[in-house]
């Protein structure tokens, strides 16, 4: 039983990185053909820049800036893709099983077609450790290089943006110029500190901040900061006016640099830890139910490619010959919909439900749907 369980979870294993590499290499290649002028004048200016001369771009250098730019892709790919590879990877192990009479063979000798199938169904287990142990330790490490487009490619690091008077928890407004996300650098410093009822109390300004992870703060630059005049002390006719003649070096505010990025592109939370994403909730200005949504949604997603898996199989396990192609619709024209549908759920908030019951729902509604569907196959 050992070498059997051993011999479909390797094929069913195998069939997944075979279509998995298929189809990580037709993305690639067609958007290096899109972007391949953008390819070769990057890789040029990337040699003339460390040689000194201009010259065009080699093949080797376009090559290596190619592997550069999408070989951590790959790991962005699993992520998205594991649950649908998956589940055409369980159509090829089993559907060839099933023309080569093998699932025949082994209720010969006694052997259950549940028990047959349980290979597969710890195979897709195997995979989903692996999308834990992806998004927990490599996604986290390659974030900042996964945000990179193409235009990014010569600097290597994702393009700068403004702050625009972002409010954190305490109720201060900070503004800046730029953030650089390379170097957790916020240039043009502007923050002002206000009472509840939104009362100016104090003005920040700094030429630049730097992000201290130790001190929760940003070191400030020639860090200015003052309070307005009183009414009373101000000419009639004129509007108070800020003196910053106090020097201040820290900032304390919980507008750190993962929440700089998560305000300007959501997708970066993808990428996060489940520590990384705790702490944003506890610390952070963004709104923390959307980031409960995305931790629950991890393992969410995760059981609801288990499942849908689990629905699909007895389309495949078949005591008796069957056309092969039709059972593959069927089976893409019940698990397709369901797979997508689950997934959006899980994706978008439900306004009538908690945010974690309303990512939990799909797991709940598939759960008795997969226990049914394999308790009822055939054997």
């Amino acid at each position: 039983m050992r070498i059997l369980t051993r011999f479909i979870l390797l094929r069913f294993l195998g069939n997944f990185f075979l279509l998995f590499s298929l189809l990580f290499i037709f993305a690639i290649s067609i958007d290096i053909l899109i972007q391949w002028e953008t390819f070769v004048s990057s890789a040029a200016r990337i040699e003339s820049a460390k040689s000194g001369v201009d010259k065009g771009a080699s093949i080797l250098s376009v090559a290596t800036l190619i592997l550069s730019f999408h070989g951590p892709r790959v790991f962005q790919f699993y992520q998205y893709m594991m649950p649908l590879v998956a589940l055409a990877a369980m159509g090829f192990t089993a559907s060839a099983m099933l023309r080569t009479r093998e699932f025949v063979a082994m209720m010969a000798v006694g052997i259950s077609m549940r028990r047959a199938v349980f290979p597969i169904i710890m195979g897709m287990g195997v995979l989903c450790l692996l999308q834990v142990a992806n998004q927990e330790l490599i996604l986290p490490r390659l974030a900042s290089r996964l945000l990179l487009e193409h235009g990014d490619m010569v600097r290597g690091a994702v393009r700068t943006w403004g702050i625009g008077l972002a409010s954190d928890s305490q109720g201060r407004l900070i503004h800046a110029a730029s953030f650089d996300p390379a170097t957790e650098t916020l240039t043009g410093l502007y923050a002002v500190e206000r009472t509840k009822q939104g009362g100016v109390v104090r003005r920040i300004e700094a030429p630049q901040a730097k992000w201290s992870a130790e001190k929760r703060s940003w070191i400030l630059v020639n860090g200015r900061a003052g309070v307005p005049t009183r009414p009373a002390d101000v000419p009639t006719g004129e509007r108070p006016s800020v003196f910053l003649d106090q020097p201040i070096e820290l900032l304390q505010t919980d507008l750190d640099p993962d929440t700089l990025r998560l305000r300007q592109n959501l997708l970066y939370a993808h990428m996060l830890s489940l520590s990384e994403i705790a702490d944003l909730a506890r610390n952070s200005a963004f709104d923390p139910t959307a980031l409960r949504r995305f931790a629950t949604g991890r393992f969410a997603s995760l059981l609801v490619g288990l499942l849908v898996l689990a629905i699909s199989i007895p389309f495949f396990a078949l005591r008796e010959p069957a056309p092969i192609l039709k059972q593959a619709v069927s089976c893409a024209a019940l698990s397709l919909p369901i797979l997508l549908t689950s997934m959006i759920v899980i994706a978008l908030p439900l306004p009538s439900f908690p945010p974690t019951v309303g990512v939990i729902l799909p797991v709940v509604f598939l759960l008795p749907i997969a226990v049914w569907r394999i308790a009822t196959i055939k054997t």
